[in-house]
């Protein structure tokens, strides 16, 4: 069954420019291994930008079968060899984070969500708003431009049969 965070992260990758790879629970590292005699090198995400997202709060609903989690949503951009954040990068990605919550088509539409090869059963968000506009962290110590914000959905499974 899918789990807040993984359905918050499919939508965000559903966003138009983004992709799963661009979304997660964690930031993955910034340099990939040396494989097959390469040397180690950047990892995609600094070209692009990551997104991870956190379950900080909400619920599911008593009487229906539809979750309404509050999700933290850290949005992180990187310049390799820079010490300069790149503030502009992340709040683009923030911006598009926020006017597709504005969307008045695209929601009601099955995700497809799959996370370290498993594929589970789709989800539909039924609505999304930031619940906190995206500010700026100042206190990462590798240069990198990161902003925060809070994401409430509702979402449902509907594939899921109650006994």
């Amino acid at each position: 069954m899918p789990t807040d965070v993984l359905v918050a992260a499919a939508w965000i990758a559903s966003i138009p420019g983004f992709t799963p790879a661009m979304t997660g629970e964690r930031l993955p590292p910034d340099v990939l291994p040396p494989t097959a005699g390469k040397k180690n090198r950047p990892a995609p995400w600094l070209k692009t930008g990551f997104i991870t997202v956190q379950w900080v709060g909400g619920g599911t609903d008593p009487d229906l079968p539809r979750h309404s989690p509050v999700m933290q949503v850290d949005v992180y951009a990187a310049e390799p060899g820079s010490n300069d954040p790149p503030w502009r990068q992340a709040e683009a990605l923030g911006e598009a984070i926020w006017l597709a919550t504005m969307q008045r088509t695209g929601f009601n539409r099955l995700l497809t969500i799959e996370a370290e090869g498993v594929t589970y059963p789709g989800a539909v968000v039924q609505g999304v708003y930031l619940a906190t506009p995206f500010r700026r962290l100042y206190d990462d110590p590798a240069a990198y431009a990161r902003i925060s914000a809070n994401l409430a959905l509702s979402w449902v499974m509907p594939s899921l049969t109650i006994p």
